[in-house]
């Protein structure tokens, strides 16, 4: 299926000061595929699998000298490689470190050749070589958002209405409930593409079950013994703690804290956890003004979070959801669809405000900035919902022009108050 993703790596094709390109995201999101896919309007394409050939780690052995790692490529893969028309792709780099190191001297010794590399646990690897920014360029990969989602279902002409933001009554019902499908399935490629094809919820359930325990599974590969039962516990206390301050007392009150802290930072660079840092989002950057004791965690794929959560997908086909009955997952849904069209050459960050005080508490679930200015976001899962909270903060933050509401409402502008349907996020980017 068509990913977004793929326009930002043509742009990187054409670019005169193009570097060997690094794809980072969360396992299963379509890594693999996408280059495999790119690959194809290239004259060659060679890939080296580190995970399935353990052998070709033998290259990388000894000699880094980016012409004989050329040569010997070319003549085990029996695949010529010509600079400027073919495109060499390791994948599952994170097997072969020697690999990924060799990326920094692509750059100097032969810039014409286009090198792409990716893995599932690719940041662990990152982290422990350490990697020039400036040798290297970076992609992010998150699961489908629901733009992605519409063009994969045939509904592209309604992306392209929504990002002009041109819809009527009829075809806003008609978007909330394609909105309410795609809540319940999530982006990750191997069920969106099932229900495509079949159209059974057990397919797609049976599916994000495979899915959920290949990355239990994964806690073998980069949590120690002793870690392993805090990185499964907190897997599975992230969707249920979704929207609220995040607590790890509600983990479990017999475990330690500072295990549980450990298992998040585990969590998060594997690309499964998102952390939500309170900000006085007073000035940008946001970073700036931070509170690292006060955090909301968001999960990486809203279909996965609601399986763990005790979804039967089975059951909704029968009586669909409403999504007004869901805040937190509403929540997940705008954390989802943030980190996807913001979070593409860097690292994105969720923020969000809350004010504790005595009679006078407040709360804006997320805040962003757009054009050098802060927004303020709420979202309501419904279309109703009082606004005390954002005006509030609109009158302690003059710096912010308006504030946006994300409901089940349609487009529009209310005095300070600029409102976005939920399905509306990427014409609220773009714009």
């Amino acid at each position: 299926m068509q990913r977004d993703l793929l326009k930002q790596l043509s742009q990187w094709r054409h670019e005169p000061l193009r570097k060997p390109l690094i794809l980072r995201g969360a396992r299963q999101v379509g890594k693999s595929w996408l280059i495999d896919t790119f690959g194809k309007q290239f004259t060659s394409y060679v890939k080296i699998n580190f995970d399935r050939d353990r052998q070709a780690a033998r290259i990388f052995a000894a000699d880094l000298r980016v012409e004989k790692l050329i040569a010997d490529i070319a003549l085990y893969k029996r695949q010529e490689i010509v600079p400027g028309s073919t495109l060499l792709f390791f994948d599952e780099v994170q097997e072969c470190e020697q690999a990924l190191k060799a990326l920094r001297y692509f750059k100097e010794e032969m810039p014409e050749l286009h090198v792409i590399a990716a893995g599932s646990l690719l940041d662990f690897s990152l982290q422990s070589i350490g990697m020039s920014v400036g040798r290297v360029q970076f992609l992010y990969l998150h699961p489908l958002s629901f733009a992605e989602f519409l063009t994969a279902a045939g509904y592209d002409d309604l992306r392209t209405h929504i990002l002009k933001q041109d819809i009527s009554p009829i075809i806003h019902d008609q978007t909330l409930e394609l909105l309410r499908t795609y809540m319940w399935l999530g982006g990750m490629p191997a069920v969106v593409d099932a229900w495509l094809q079949y159209k059974d919820a057990i397919i797609c359930q049976d599916l994000q079950e495979e899915i959920i325990a290949a990355f239990v599974q994964d806690f073998y590969k980069y949590a120690r013994s002793r870690q392993i039962p805090y990185v499964t516990k907190l897997f599975e206390a992230i969707p249920v703690q979704l929207g609220r301050k995040f607590k790890f007392v509600n983990v479990g009150r017999d475990l330690r804290a500072i295990l549980l802290k450990d298992a998040l930072f585990l969590l998060e660079k594997a690309g499964i956890a998102h952390i939500c840092y309170h900000t006085s989002a007073q000035e940008v950057p946001l970073g700036a003004g931070i509170n690292e004791k006060k955090f909301k965690v968001f999960f990486f794929d809203i279909g996965l979070a609601q399986k763990i959560l005790g979804l039967n997908l089975e059951q909704w086909m029968m009586r669909p959801i409403s999504i007004g009955n869901s805040g937190q997952i509403a929540e997940q849904l705008v954390a989802q669809e943030l980190l996807a069209y913001s979070g593409i050459k860097s690292a994105a960050k969720l923020f969000y405000w809350h004010r504790e005080a005595k009679s006078s508490n407040a709360e804006v679930d997320f805040v962003t900035t757009k054009n050098n200015a802060i927004i303020p976001i709420e979202v309501k899962a419904s279309s109703a919902g009082a606004m005390r909270s954002m005006h509030m903060y609109l009158q302690s933050h003059k710096g912010s022009p308006y504030g946006l509401k994300i409901s089940e409402n349609n487009f529009g502008i209310h005095g300070p108050l600029h409102e976005v349907p939920l399905y509306g996020i990427e014409s609220w980017e773009r714009s």
